[in-house]
């Protein structure tokens, strides 16, 4: 009892906060959407390029690309940017491409007041690493400036404003939906021998040749068509229903496969499968109703 009280505490004391979280979610929101740019450096002298952003899904991380273009829009340099905010250690997380050395250039975030702040190293794996200190200021919706100072002897010595960055907004801020989100099947009517099933936006109603049947969720698919969702089966009998007869529902579970106009229909009440059934789209079933 007492360790695992202990436990909790732990978990307790080291679970990221949902507060901070939401505070500092939209930290980088203003670099979403596609932005064209002016730079000079010490290094290459003055140049140009894009810069756009996206978030990502339904999470809070984002995805930018950083492209350096010539006079004809010939691309010398490009570089792409994942950022994604750390809870436990209430900092933003960065790793960016460098063609030929994967993923380790690594940097870490964080907001300071109206400006953000990122140290960032570059050139793993090379003759010449480098440390940059960028800052994000002038933040505003429809411009921002960057300028960064960098040392070449891992931290010993700094070269200030080593390149400096003035964006405009091309482009609206925008996501990227979600790469596996789960699919609803569109409101409409399924048929095949002995079934019908009428899907609605919350869920679907079924009718066998001695039963009915309700599906109580949204009937989602994964990418690649397959469902299992919940719902009810209520048996049906031939002749009258006599006076005092109360309907038997039973729990079920509706799972199978949706591929173009085509479903595979698996009906399961307990841990019995019962009859698998193939429907098609926008057609009405073939029902012998009991009598």
């Amino acid at each position: 009892m007492h360790l695992m009280l202990a436990v909790v505490m732990n978990l307790m004391v080291i679970a990221p906060s949902p507060p901070a979280e939401a505070t500092h979610r939209g930290d980088f929101d203003y670099l979403l959407g596609d932005w064209e740019f002016t730079a000079v450096s010490q290094q290459y002298g003055k140049f140009r390029g894009y810069w756009s952003a996206v978030r990502l899904g339904d999470g809070g991380q984002i995805l930018d690309e950083y492209r350096v273009v010539g006079d004809n829009g010939e691309t010398f340099y490009v570089t792409r940017t994942l950022r994604a905010y750390n809870a436990v250690s209430d900092q933003w997380e960065l790793v960016s491409t460098d063609q030929g050395s994967g993923l380790q250039n690594l940097g870490t975030g964080r907001r300071d007041g109206a400006e953000m702040r990122i140290e960032q190293k570059f050139g793993f794996g090379t003759p010449r690493p480098s440390i940059w200190r960028i800052r994000y200021y002038d933040i505003r919706p429809d411009r921002f400036s960057w300028t960064a100072d960098r040392s070449a002897d891992g931290g010993k010595t700094w070269t200030t404003n080593f390149q400096q960055i003035e964006a405009r907004r091309i482009g609206p801020s925008r996501s990227l939906d979600p790469l596996a989100a789960p699919r609803v099947a569109p409101a409409t009517i399924w048929g095949g021998e002995h079934v019908e099933m009428q899907v609605t936006k919350g869920g679907a109603q079924l009718e066998f040749d001695c039963a009915t049947g309700t599906i109580t969720e949204a009937l989602t698919t994964d990418p690649q068509g397959h469902f299992s969702v919940k719902g009810t089966l209520t048996p049906e009998h031939g002749g009258p229903i006599r006076q005092g007869e109360t309907a038997q529902v039973m729990e079920a579970t509706y799972s199978g496969v949706i591929g173009n106009d085509t479903m595979t229909l698996q009906l399961r009440v307990g841990d019995k499968e019962l009859t698998q059934y193939t429907l098609k789209r926008s057609q009405r079933g073939k029902l012998l109703k009991c009598k």
